[in-house]
């Protein structure tokens, strides 16, 4: 019995309007290869997926990739999922759903998603914003103060950067505020980091959120900090 043949996977990145954030188009020449897998499902945001270590990535082992969300743009909502396999020469993606599968030259495979983890160029100036302050924050110093970074975004508020923290003391989620005040990215993000490197009873525009009924102030908070009421 012949094999099938093999594709040539293309990664591309997309804005996506409708859930407020981007797309990972994963295609081959024979078309979209999400939609191959499930019905009405869309891409990962690349925080999801172009990431390392990424999933997509074949190992010495079968493992279990998520390459898709529901179309609704929430992940919990549905998922696609393949089981990714490689001989040293193929990589194959096939699931246990349909009968369908993808089977890719390995070398050439590896080198477009190792292309994808490093192309930037889809990024808009908050995403880049946020790669520079996820890659650059000083997490042991929060981490002393009792803070885990959970991640960082400029769509809460269009003329903000928002840092999101998670304290243990409470717990509590900590949403911190930088004003973009014309910067560049790489400007804002060294603002950012910076300010996080300051005690936090000092940071000017913080809102938090208690995880737990009955928790009133946390006791490191400052003057510039007033409860989340969203």
């Amino acid at each position: 019995m012949t094999a099938p043949l093999l594709e040539t996977l293309h990664i591309a990145v997309r804005a996506s309007p409708a859930t407020d954030d981007h797309e990972v188009v994963l295609t081959s020449e024979h078309g979209d290869l999400i939609a191959r897998f499930a019905d009405g499902m869309m891409g990962l945001d690349p925080d999801d997926l172009l990431v390392e270590p990424c999933r997509l990535l074949p190992g010495d082992t079968a493992h279990q990739a998520c390459i898709g969300r529901c179309d609704c743009g929430v992940g919990d909502c549905g998922n696609v999922e393949v089981t990714i396999t490689c001989d040293g020469q193929v990589v194959a993606w096939t699931t246990p759903e349909r009968s369908v599968g993808a089977r890719f030259d390995a070398t050439a495979y590896v080198a477009e998603v190792r292309r994808a983890l490093r192309d930037f160029g889809w990024e808009s100036a908050d995403r880049t914003a946020a790669r520079l302050i996820a890659s650059a924050l000083d997490r042991r110093r929060l981490a002393q103060a009792g803070f885990t970074f959970s991640w960082a975004s400029g769509r809460l508020r269009a003329t903000h950067m928002t840092l999101a923290l998670h304290h243990g003391d409470g717990p509590y989620q900590i949403l911190v505020d930088v004003p973009w005040q014309g910067r560049a990215p790489a400007d804002v993000a060294e603002v950012c980091c910076q300010l996080l490197r300051e005690p936090a009873h000092t940071w000017p525009d913080v809102r938090w959120y208690p995880l737990e009924r009955g928790l009133g102030p946390p006791r490191f908070a400052g003057p510039g900090w007033r409860r989340d009421t969203h």
